[in-house]
């Protein structure tokens, strides 16, 4: 290749959710307009995503979480992979993936209630393939602090942008 040419990188995600809000009971993350609420998975796939959690202004305490869920299309959604931070000012950056073919033996239960911190309060994943759809949902916890954007409270604002790959 001529030392010319730069080649351009692909850019190969989809935005889920851009500078969503976390509020302090768990919802679903996706705007539903750009990228849908549920995103439909076929068997082996695996997907990677990368969470980014931004405070807006300063909090002086904070807990938010953010997690990749599956379900087998019956609404009961499973804890694929979870991050969580702590930060008071500034932002986090962290990456869930799961799912695949192969051999992945795990038990684990019960599962986590909608709204709770998971058992390890940290970051983690279940070793599970994916269901027939994919989620992200999260919530957080924040005291004190000030907004750095006039007419809006502080708190923490999450962007997620991911890929299902198929399996080779």
């Amino acid at each position: 290749m001529p030392a010319n040419i730069i080649p351009t990188a692909e850019t190969d995600g989809t935005v889920y959710a851009r500078d969503v809000p976390l509020t302090s009971t768990e919802a679903s993350l996706g705007d539903a307009l750009v990228t849908p609420a549920l995103i439909p998975v076929i068997a082996g796939q695996t997907i990677i995503a990368v969470v980014q959690l931004t405070l807006n202004g300063h909090v002086t305490g904070n807990s938010a979480y953010v997690f990749l869920q599956t379900d087998l299309g019956d609404g009961v959604w499973v804890d694929v992979a979870w991050c969580r931070t702590t930060v008071t000012d500034g932002s986090a950056k962290f990456v869930l993936c799961g799912g695949g073919l192969g051999a992945m033996n795990n038990a684990f239960g019960p599962l986590r209630q909608s709204g709770s911190a998971p058992a390890t309060q940290a970051n983690g994943s279940n070793a599970v393939p994916l269901g027939g759809r994919c989620r992200f949902s999260g919530f957080a916890t924040s005291v004190g602090g000030s907004s750095s954007i006039s007419g809006t409270t502080a708190g923490t604002l999450a962007t997620i942008t991911y890929k299902l790959q198929l399996p080779r």
